[in-house]
């Protein structure tokens, strides 16, 4: 269970979940609930409150559980994209490997040797970003550790063998050492959304792209609501 501030502030959302896909607390539940009618509910206007209000948004992570059909999506999703990834950033390794170099090194496991900038960079980065892609789907922090672990392994020991034998480094450095540097950029990059201004949400969005795509899970829109000066309300949507 998260022991964060996150964790008290959504005891005092209300949100109601259709199909696992969005939580969305209406005007109308709102004003039924409060035998008002839902007419009436609007948006405090310019006159009433000097500045309009509009919706802001809270960023968190939602950890919840995964069935086996959508872990087996998440991990066949980011398998087909290291597949395009591979020789997209390393178009040589096109024409250095092939189906028999693939089928050679199939089950090896090696020392690599390559060089620092790899080993120390570029895998762990990669590592961070898998770990970013599981939290925003609802993983928790181990479970993203463990299905990073997984990706990496079947880079390893099914893409990468196109060219060399799998890296015993990479095995361990990818998910390992991409997930505390994930869980650095995930700290970050909350502290920056939730900031309250515009260049700290920018810089937030760039820290993790992945809190700009649609399945991120945690993003909650916050909406104050005002009907003169006898009752005021504020809704909650979240998806997930």
């Amino acid at each position: 269970m998260r022991k964060s501030v996150n964790h008290i502030f959504l005891l005092f959302i209300l949100f109601q979940v259709n199909l696992g896909i969005c939580g969305d607390l209406t005007l109308n539940k709102l004003a039924t609930t409060n035998n008002l009618d839902p007419n009436n509910y609007k948006m405090m206007s310019d006159e009433q409150a000097g500045k309009q209000i509009g919706p802001t948004y809270h960023y968190h992570y939602l950890d919840r559980y995964h069935s086996v059909g959508e872990n087996l999506k998440n991990l066949g999703t980011v398998y087909a994209i290291t597949w395009g990834l591979y020789f997209a950033t390393q178009p040589e390794a096109w024409h250095e490997g092939s189906w028999e170099a693939w089928k050679k090194n199939f089950g090896k496991v090696v020392f690599d040797q390559d060089e620092p900038f790899w080993n120390w960079f570029v895998h762990p980065f990669a590592g961070s970003q898998l770990y970013l892609f599981y939290r925003a789907n609802g993983y928790s922090r181990i479970d993203s550790l463990g299905m990073s672990f997984i990706s990496a392994l079947l880079f390893e020991f099914t893409v990468e063998i196109y060219t060399e034998p799998a890296s015993i480094q990479d095995i361990f450095q990818t998910p390992v050492f991409g997930s505390i540097l994930g869980l650095g950029l995930e700290t970050a990059s909350l502290y920056f959304l939730n900031s309250g201004n515009a260049a700290g949400k920018v810089l937030g969005h760039v820290l993790n792209l992945y809190t700009l795509f649609w399945f991120y899970e945690g993003k909650i829109k916050i909406v104050p609501m005002y009907d003169g000066p006898k009752s005021a309300a504020i809704t909650f949507t979240e998806t997930f």
